[in-house]
């Protein structure tokens, strides 16, 4: 009984890990999506501020 305790704690566990580096992965991915809008705002800033100066 304690082997079987034991083995489904370990199994709730890994799969607590597995899901927390899920949930990791999707941040890094959020991040990156949002540091490239940034870059393409402050593009299309610049592009804008060209215009208004011709």
């Amino acid at each position: 009984m304690n082997n079987y305790r034991k083995a489904n704690t370990e199994l709730k566990i890994e799969i607590k890990k597995d899901a927390i580096q899920s949930n990791d992965g999707s941040i890094h991915l959020y991040e990156d999506e949002q540091k490239s809008l940034q870059r393409k705002l402050q593009k299309l800033n610049e592009r804008q501020q060209d215009l208004a100066m011709k």
